[in-house]
């Protein structure tokens, strides 16, 4: 089974419906679905996530965080009363306003990180995804994603785009490879045989980056790769199924 572990959905501009149909046409079967980034709404847009979800049998994380895009966030960190009813938590530059592709140190931002975490909203948010076993996917300034994995190993944590908008793909890579409890997402950036050698297959998770990356596009990258096919099916789907089993046997 193919499963992509990156899909953005929106109420408006990009509903389930017009991405399981993109997704179709590359032979996805399920996705891992969270409100845009750019949504207007993003209560009411976490609300949606979660009925589609239901309705098509996905895996709805939910969105914390801003928007990067207008450098606006809620005023509180909250954890929601039906978290638990979510697969996982996608967790969206709620403390950088842009992309970081170098891994260049922002001490005011890291500063700024490190007074959240010791937060009792963000413990109290920390605590209650190890309570409900979800994986948090965590998308942060270089420093800022160290800090997240530093301070919470009994989280599992997914990086995206194979850490190239959180420090640069070569610099996450290097940085955080041997962490048994991180895991990398794939989409909207390059891969060849070597990552896959020092990550593993097994915590290598196919993603499209939809509506932004192309499912069909994003799943010939793997395709094209000069590994065993069980190694392609790991990454296909059979590690991120796994690692959301627990949501899947609750539902079952």
């Amino acid at each position: 089974m193919i499963v992509d572990a990156n899909v953005s959905i929106d109420k408006d501009r990009y509903p389930v419906e017009r991405a399981l149909a993109a997704l179709g046409t590359a032979r996805v079967q399920r996705a891992v679905v969270f409100a845009d980034a750019r949504a207007r709404d993003l209560d009411a847009q976490n609300a949606y996530v979660l009925a589609a979800a239901r309705a098509h049998d996905l895996f709805p994380f939910y969105y914390v965080g801003g928007n990067p895009f207008t450098d606006t966030r809620p005023d509180t960190l909250q954890v929601p009363a039906n978290l638990s009813e979510y697969a996982g938590i996608r967790w969206h530059r709620w403390v950088a306003e842009g992309i970081d592709r170098t891994g260049a140190l922002d001490q005011a931002e890291l500063d700024w990180a490190v007074n959240l975490m010791e937060s009792a909203e963000f413990e109290a948010m920390a605590a209650a995804a190890a309570y409900y076993d979800l994986p948090v996917m965590f998308e942060e300034s270089f420093a800022v994603t160290l800090e997240f994995v530093l301070r919470f190993p009994s989280l599992d944590i997914i990086i995206p785009h194979l850490g190239s908008r959180s420090g640069g793909q070569a610099t996450m890579l290097r940085a955080l490879w041997d962490r048994p409890n991180v895991y990398f997402e794939t989409s909207l950036a390059p891969i060849d045989e070597t990552a896959v050698s020092r990550v593993g297959a097994g915590r290598l998770l196919f993603g499209s980056g939809y509506p932004y990356g192309d499912p069909e596009a994003e799943l010939d990258k793997i395709d094209r790769l000069p590994i065993p096919e069980s190694v392609k099916e790991s990454i296909y789907g059979d590690t991120v199924t796994s690692l959301l089993a627990g949501y899947a046997e609750e539902r079952a």
